[in-house]
Parts: structure tokens; sequence; C-alpha cells
């Protein structure tokens, strides 16, 4: 029996467990408070937004109040089927962001929760290019699972196997590299612990 890549054993899930995900994350409310930080940094009007990993579209609505501006990508059709269910007007991709080709003039890129099952040598390349994509002083908002030390577990929930890879904040800053600045970083505590980092383009 072949076995299966463990990244496509998280496509797999989150594509089968699409309604449930959603249905979890229903009474836990939009991540309003981060969004409104990650467009302080941002001075002109109807900003171009990347959020990368967009699931079923729970920030996309509260992006798109902010901005006419959004494209959102996920790597699950499940996930992207509730959110151009939700937001049919929206502009929603199936890719995954280890192959995805950036757009060019982007403000703001989001990732809520989601490179966290990205590995470090394919975030390297993913930093190479968002650098690329982004407009002088733009920034990318990050939501990890943190560890001191860059590691990677298979993980089995009641969803189904996921792979998640854990950083560090230096971790961060190797694969970010010289062209971005940290303006912001805080640790959260909750049933394993996380952080939240800003970067601004240089």
């Amino acid at each position: 029996m072949e076995k299966i890549p463990k990244k496509n054993l998280t496509e797999e899930t989150y594509d089968k467990a699409a309604e449930g995900y959603a249905k979890k994350f229903e009474n836990i409310g939009v991540r309003s408070k981060d969004v409104d930080q990650a467009f302080e940094y941002i001075s002109k009007e109807n900003p171009n937004v990347l959020e990368i990993g967009c699931g079923g579209g729970r920030e996309a609505a509260y992006i798109l109040s902010k901005t006419d501006n959004y494209i959102g990508i996920d790597v699950s059709a499940g996930m992207l089927a509730q959110a151009q269910e939700n937001l049919p007007d929206a502009q929603f991709q199936k890719t995954a962001v280890e192959t995805y080709d950036f757009p060019t003039n982007v403000d703001i890129v989001f990732a809520f929760a989601s490179l966290l099952h990205t590995s470090k040598e394919d975030l390297k390349d993913v930093f190479e290019r968002m650098y690329e994509a982004l407009n002088e002083s733009g920034v990318v908002y990050l939501s990890l699972k943190r560890k001191d030390k860059y590691s990677t577990t298979v993980v089995e929930d009641s969803y189904g196997p996921r792979e998640f890879f854990y950083y560090s904040r230096d971790d961060i800053h190797e694969v970010a590299g010289e062209g971005f600045e940290e303006v912001f970083y805080e640790e959260q505590a909750r049933e394993e612990d996380w952080f939240t980092m800003i970067l601004r383009k240089k």
C-alpha cells in the first residue's frame, strides 16, 4: 500500500472536516483586533490584502469591510467551498502556498494559524516570494505554534491526522531574512504555546 505524504493527509483532513471546523470556529469569533492591528501599519485606502490559509472565510468578511482588494488562498477545496458559500463575491483560490504564484502590489499578508503546516525549508522560499510581492513597508501578520526549537509532528484528533511545524521567534527571523523587520511580537499560552508576529518589509 502506497504511503500518503503527510502534506496530503493534512489537506484531506481539512477537506473531510470542513463543516466541522466551520461549526467549531463559529463561537470563537472573528480575529477583528488582529486584523485591525495589521491595518494600522498601512496608511493607504483600500490596501491589497492576501490571506494565506483563509479556511472557511472566517476573517475574510471582516477584512472585506476594510478594503475591496482581497484574495484568500487555501489548499483545501472543502474549506474553500465553505468560504465561497459564505462570501460568493469574494476572490478565493485553491492552491498550496508552497507553489503559489504571489501577485504583486500586496500591502498586507495574513497567515492566521496556516503556515504551521509549512516546513522551515519551504517557509524560507515563501518569505522570499512574499518579499517580492509586498510593497515597500508592507506587512506580514503571522500566528504560529511555538516551541524553543523547530520541530514537527503529526497530530491525530477527532477530525483526522494533520502535520504541524513548531517555530520559535528566532526561527522566523532566520527564514524571513534581513529584508524584514519585526514590529510586533506577543506570546499566548493556551493548550499549546502560540506566538503572534508582525514583520514589515524594509
